[in-house]
C-alpha cells in the first residue's frame, strides 16, 4: 500500500504505560511521513501521562472516567454517546487502533476516518478497513510499528522516548538537592514494585543488591515507589541496613526527568522500566514470566540488559502457582555484577 495523503490522525493505545512507551516510535514515524498532519493520540488517563510533552503530538486525548468499568451503565452509556460524537466531530482521515479490545475497536469506527487500521481479531476486525499485516517478530514494538509499514510508511528505528519539561527537570534537581545527592557518587535507582506478583523480585534480593551497590561500588541507590507502596520501600530499607531515599511522584514526567538523573536504573518488568529506557537511562531489567524477548526491545550497546528467571519450566502465569516464583532464581550477584560493568562504562 502507498502511504494515503491525511491530514488529521489518530493513533490509540487505550492501556498500560509499558505499552504506550511502545508506541512511541510509531508516533515519531507518522510525524515524519507527515511532517504538516496533526497527530493526536487517545489513551486512558494514566498511561496518557507519559505522552505530556512530546512534540510530535497535536494533542493527547484522554478516555473520560465515565466510560470505564465500574461506572453506571447509564452514565456510561450518556457519556460514551457525547465521547464518540466528539471523536467523529474531529474528522480524522486515519485512525490507527494499537490495542485492538472491543472498545477501542467502537472508538476508531465511530471516528469515521476514510482509513481505519488495526489488527485482524476475532470479531474486532470489522472496525478497520486497512488490516495490519502482522511481521515475523515477536517483538511489541514490531507488532506496534507494522501498523505504520503496512501503510506503506518507512520505519527508521524502533528506539522509545519520553519528554519531559524545564519545569520536570528543576523539579529532579532540587528532589537530589534535599537529599543530599551530589552526584559525586553513581547514582542507581531501583523499583521494586509490580502489576503481578510473579513479576516481582522479592524484597530480600532487592535488599542484598542494594547492599552490594553501596557498600562494594560506592553508589547512591534510590527507591522508586508507586502508589500505595510506602511500606515496601520502608521494608526495604530496614532489610538492606541503609536509609535509601524513596521517590514518591504522581506525574510520570517528574518519574523520568529524575530516572534521567541517575547512572542506572534496576527494575521488574512494569512501566516505570520503560520510562527509565526512554529517558536514556540504562537498564536492566527483570524478568519472570513474561518474555525478554517480546518486551524487552533494548539494546545492549546502549547498557541495557535483560535477566530472565534461570528456568525452562516457568508457568507463565501473573500469579505463580509454586512455593518461590521463577524470577527469584535471578541472583543479586549477577545483576550486581552487570551493575558495576554499566557504571564502569558510564564512568
Amino acid at each position: 500500500m502507498e502511504a494515503p495523503p491525511v491530514k488529521q490522525i489518530l493513533l490509540s493505545r487505550l492501556r498500560f504505560i509499558g505499552d504506550v512507551v511502545l508506541t512511541t516510535p510509531v508516533i515519531r514515524a507518522l510525524k515524519r511521513q507527515y511532517p504538516e498532519a496533526a497527530v493526536y493520540y487517545l489513551a486512558e488517563a494514566g498511561p496518557a501521562a507519559v505522552l505530556a510533552h512530546n512534540p510530535h503530538l497535536e494533542e493527547v486525548i484522554v478516555l473520560p472516567d465515565e466510560l470505564l468499568p465500574g461506572r453506571a451503565v447509564l452514565t456510561r452509556c450518556r457519556e460514551q454517546v457525547r465521547f464518540l460524537r466528539s471523536l467523529r466531530k474531529r474528522r480524522f482521515d486515519l485512525a490507527i487502533d494499537l490495542f485492538g479490545n472491543p472498545r477501542s475497536a467502537l472508538l476508531t469506527l465511530a471516528t469515521g476516518a476514510r482509513y481505519r487500521v488495526g489488527y485482524d481479531v476475532r470479531g474486532r476486525g470489522r472496525a478497520y478497513n486497512v488490516k495490519i499485516r502482522r511481521s515475523a517478530s515477536i517483538r511489541v514494538v514490531d507488532a506496534y510499528l507494522d501498523a505504520v509499514r503496512t501503510l506503506g510508511i518507512p520505519v527508521d528505528d524502533d528506539r522509545t522516548e519520553i519528554h519531559f519539561s524545564a519545569e520536570d527537570a528543576k523539579w529532579a534537581e532540587s528532589w537530589l538537592v534535599e537529599r543530599g545527592v551530589d552526584g559525586t557518587r553513581p547514582i542507581v535507582a531501583l523499583n521494586p514494585g509490580a502489576s503481578w506478583p510473579a513479576k516481582t523480585w522479592s524484597a530480600e534480593r532487592f535488599a542484598e543488591l542494594a547492599r552490594g551497590l553501596i557498600e562494594g561500588l560506592k553508589a547512591t541507590v534510590l527507591l522508586v515507589a508507586g502508589p500505595g507502596q510506602r511500606e515496601a520501600a520502608a521494608g526495604l530499607n530496614a532489610l538492606s541496613g541503609h536509609a535509601c531515599p524513596v521517590v514518591e511522584t504522581d506525574s510520570l514526567t517528574r518519574l523520568a526527568a529524575l530516572i534521567h538523573r541517575c547512572d542506572l536504573y534496576v527494575s521488574n518488568d512494569c512501566g516505570p522500566m520503560h520510562i527509565a529506557v526512554a529517558a536514556g537511562t540504562p537498564t536492566i531489567g527483570l524478568f519472570g514470566p513474561s518474555r525478554p524477548e517480546i518486551w524487552f526491545p533494548y539494546a545492549k550497546a546502549a547498557g541495557h540488559v535483560a535477566l530472565r528467571a534461570e528456568t525452562d519450566t516457568c508457568c507463565c502465569r501473573d500469579y505463580c502457582t509454586r512455593p518461590t516464583p521463577c524470577i527469584e532464581s535471578i541472583s543479586p550477584r549477577k545483576v550486581l555484577e552487570i551493575a558495576e560493568s554499566a557504571l564502569g562504562q558510564s564512568s
